[in-house]
């Protein structure tokens, strides 16, 4: 039963065509090829079944048994692989975790901010909030944060109500020498509302304004998201607060206003 749910999950990647899989990840090898640590290699699709056969089933088993298990392959793991893996178990955090964690032992494998941050939306996904934050804090010590990590971040603690830790994520990357940002904030702010989290997305505005003047696009998005929501009322306090504060409405803030009323 087990071998053939994985088959089916894996059953497009066998395709021909699609055997050299185009990650984000291949795209940033295509674009630095000199380094002989990018060059892209097909994935072995019987290796993948067998290993993610492995995690599934071993994903209790002791370090000891789980890692002989994946050494007694004679295959190179790159993050390629590691990215597959992970679509492999998008709502399973223990078994990718695990390999994860396994990689990290693997000589000349090193996670990028690209595998990080899938590592980190799976375990977010399966809202493991306190492994969720160690693997953020460790990203950061790594130096591997980026504008999707802080979505990936603020989305998941959003969606779980830790609305502190979303304002202490913005305070502990900048501890790690990741500055406050409009830009990122802004995009922040998008993402959140997209998803019809705009409460929480005011939430963070309103208090990171110490740090992070909003601007009229950080606006723009609120007063989006909550007609979208249809909560006209917020979205015109929103409205007056930014005109108070003398930023001139962009045209699709005056055309999403005129359409929601």
């Amino acid at each position: 039963m087990l071998i053939r749910r994985l088959k089916i999950l894996l059953k497009p990647l066998s395709n021909p065509h699609l055997r050299l899989i185009v990650t984000e990840s291949t795209q940033n090898q295509l674009s630095n090829p000199s380094n002989p640590a990018n060059s892209m290699t097909p994935i072995n699709q019987s290796t993948l079944l067998k290993v993610c056969t492995i995690l599934y089933q071993q994903q209790n088993s002791p370090n000891s048994r789980f890692h002989s298990s994946l050494s007694s392959f004679n295959y190179s793991f790159d993050p390629e692989f590691f990215l597959q893996v992970c679509n492999t178990f998008p709502y399973s955090w223990r078994p990718v975790y695990r390999f994860f964690l396994y990689t990290q032992t693997v000589p000349h494998f090193t996670h990028n901010s690209v595998t990080s941050n899938k590592m980190l939306d799976v375990i977010g996904k399966s809202r493991n909030i306190d492994l969720f934050w160690e693997t953020c804090q460790e990203m950061g010590k790594l130096g591997l944060i980026n504008d999707k990590t802080f979505r990936i971040v603020l989305k998941t603690l959003a969606l779980s109500r830790e609305l502190k830790k979303c304002l202490r994520f913005f305070h502990l990357m900048n501890e790690f020498g990741v500055g406050y940002n409009l830009e990122t904030l802004n995009k922040v702010v998008e993402s959140l509302c997209k998803d019809k989290l705009v409460e929480e997305a005011k939430f963070v505005v309103l208090k990171l304004k110490e740090w992070v003047e909003p601007n009229g696009v950080t606006y723009k998005w609120l007063i989006w998201g909550f007609c979208n929501v249809s909560d006209l009322i917020e979205a015109s306090k929103i409205w007056n607060l930014m005109v108070d504060e003398g930023f001139e409405p962009h045209v699709e803030v005056v055309e999403t206003m005129i359409v929601a009323f």
